[in-house]
C-alpha cells in the first residue's frame, strides 16, 4: 500500500509538473499577488524536504536576517520555487553534506534568495541543458539521479513571472 501511495503521489507530481510548463509556455500562468511573509514561505519549503533530507542524511540550515522587506509575489509559487531548488538540492548532495537556503537583501533593493549545497554542483557548460524542459545531464542506463527534468526549468520560468533571474 505505501509503494502504490507513492507511486501515486510521485505520479501525481509529475503530471502537475508537465501541465506547469504547459501553462508557462502558453504564457496561463498568471501570479496571485500578496504580502508574502519570506520566513514562513521558507520555512514552509525546507518542511516539505524535511523527511528527503532526513533520510538522505543531510543537514538543512537558514539564514535569513529578521529586517527583511515587504515582498508582493505569488506566495505559492515562491513556495514552489524553494521546494525546486531545495529538493535538487539534496538530491545532488552526498549523505553527510549540507543544504542551505539564505535571503539577502541587496543595496540596489530586491531580495536574493540562495541555495547552496555540498552537492555535485552543475557545470557551467551544461547548466542550459538543466534548465530547458526535460534536460538530463545524465542520461542513459548508467542514470544515478531520479527525475524528469522539470524542476528546474519551472523554477526558472516562476522566478521570471516574479521579475528576477535565476543563476
Amino acid at each position: 500500500a505505501t509503494a502504490i501511495a507513492e507511486s501515486g503521489a510521485h505520479l501525481l507530481s509529475v503530471i502537475n509538473g508537465i501541465l506547469d510548463m504547459a501553462r508557462a509556455d502558453a504564457g496561463r500562468l498568471v501570479l496571485v499577488e500578496e504580502e508574502v511573509e519570506i520566513a514562513r514561505a521558507v520555512a514552509f519549503s525546507l518542511g516539505t524536504i524535511e523527511e528527503m533530507a532526513r533520510r538522505a542524511e543531510i543537514d538543512c540550515q537558514t539564514e535569513i536576517p529578521d529586517d527583511l522587506p515587504r515582498f508582493l509575489g505569488d506566495a505559492a509559487k515562491l513556495r514552489q520555487i524553494l521546494i525546486n531548488l531545495l529538493s535538487n538540492a539534496v538530491k545532488f548532495t552526498p549523505a553527510g553534506g549540507s543544504v542551505r537556503v539564505s535571503v539577502e537583501t541587496p543595496p540596489d533593493d530586491g531580495l536574493v534568495f540562495r541555495v547552496a549545497d555540498t552537492g555535485i554542483g552543475i557545470a557551467p557548460e551544461t547548466l542550459p541543458v538543466a534548465l530547458a524542459p526535460f534536460g538530463q545531464i545524465e542520461s542513459g542506463l548508467d542514470r544515478r539521479y531520479d527525475g524528469i527534468g522539470l524542476g528546474l526549468p519551472l523554477a526558472k520560468k516562476l522566478v521570471e513571472l516574479h521579475g528576477g533571474t535565476m543563476e
